[in-house]
């Protein structure tokens, strides 16, 4: 996966299909991401 960044300076992730597919997320959808204090995502 790549980062992505728009035109207003927020990042963004294309996550593949497979995945939004069995965690049932749909466009639109926000999901939390958090990276403790090691900066390893949770």
């Amino acid at each position: 996966m790549k980062i992505q960044m728009m035109n207003d300076r927020q990042f963004f992730l294309n996550l593949p299909n497979q995945i939004v597919r069995a965690k049932g997320w749909k466009k639109g959808d926000e999901i939390a991401v958090e990276i403790d204090k090691k900066g390893i995502l949770c």
